[in-house]
């Protein structure tokens, strides 16, 4: 998250867990990361982060298709390189 910090974007993370080890709710297949600039233009788009070998569960997926129906944009990474690379995409977009 820091590289994109970095790139000018705000991130937001969707799950990181509750203080004191507790139960931490959010709602099933949202992406990972929530990523937007403040910069008056509506740049906004979401990241599933996932380990190498991994794949999106279905419930992931219905809630991308979702997204995307509604506009925006969603990517899967495996990799740092896949998350900087929907990164420029979307900057220069």
């Amino acid at each position: 998250m820091e590289e994109l910090i970095l790139r000018g974007w705000d991130v937001h993370e969707s799950y990181l867990g509750s203080d004191g080890g507790g139960r931490a709710w959010l709602t099933p297949g949202f992406p990972d990361l929530l990523v937007y600039r403040q910069d008056g233009a509506r740049r906004l788009w979401f990241a599933e982060l996932k380990q190498p070998g991994n794949k999106p569960t279905d419930t992931q997926l219905a809630y991308h298709a979702r997204l995307r129906a509604a506009g925006f944009r969603v990517v899967v990474a495996w990799t740092l390189d896949d998350l900087l690379a929907a990164e420029a995409e979307e900057r220069t977009a």
